[in-house]
């Protein structure tokens, strides 16, 4: 029972929570800034390589090196929203740089440190710094900022979600092999819907932002 419901939603009321905010995106795109647009470009690709994990799952392929693919292509499109978000030569030449150095630093793990059919807990732990020292940035930035502002309420929003997911997901990140070789099957199950929820409340505060800016505009 427990097992089935675990499946059920891991494998498709969380991702097709995704739906969510892309839906909302796509139907009020002409009034979103484009750091949304970035956001729900983002979203579309990511519910892809959900669905393409989850096959391979379900055929007993090992789906780790699609994992790999995926931190790399996260990191890339969280920041790519931020450099929309940031609005500012500077910051963009900044998050640039911290894009190719992460891009370079994924290649170099999964080439001599880990293997691609293991969790990468060298760069997902980095990834997850990254986002939330990135997130805190901008919200300071933020407190400076018109509160009353629709693109600027809409990105505490955003911000929030990486926040909590991010920082609720750590340390799973750090220790996803030891949890993968030496946890029971049932503490597995808790610890897998414990951030398939944080994934959800995560693209609801997505859907939240969405919405608010578009009633804004």
């Amino acid at each position: 029972m427990l097992k089935t419901f675990s499946l059920l939603y891991e494998s498709y009321v969380v991702p097709g929570a995704t739906l969510l905010p892309i839906i909302a995106g796509l139907i009020y795109y002409k009034r979103l800034s484009k750091a949304i647009h970035a956001l729900i470009v983002y979203l579309g690709i990511a519910l892809l390589i959900n669905i393409v994990g989850i096959v391979m799952a379900n055929h007993n392929i090992n789906n780790m090196p699609l994992l790999h693919i995926y931190t790399l292509f996260e990191l890339l499109a969280v920041m790519w929203y931020y450099k929309r978000a940031f609005n500012t030569q500077a910051a963009a030449t900044r998050i640039t740089v911290l894009m190719v150095v992460y891009s370079v630093l994924c290649v170099l793990n999964f080439t001599f440190f880990q293997s691609i059919y293991q969790f990468n807990t060298y760069t997902r732990p980095l990834e997850a710094i990254i986002v939330v020292v990135t997130g805190c940035i901008y919200l300071s930035v933020l407190g400076n900022a018109d509160s009353k502002d629709s693109v600027n309420n809409a990105g505490r929003w955003i911000t929030g979600g990486f926040l909590l997911y991010f920082c609720s997901s750590f340390f799973q990140f750090v220790f996803s092999n030891v949890i993968s070789h030496h946890a029971s099957k049932s503490v597995k199950f808790i610890i897998w819907n414990l951030h398939d929820t944080f994934v959800l409340i995560m693209y609801i505060f997505f859907f939240v932002a969405i919405r608010y800016e578009a009633s804004k505009r």
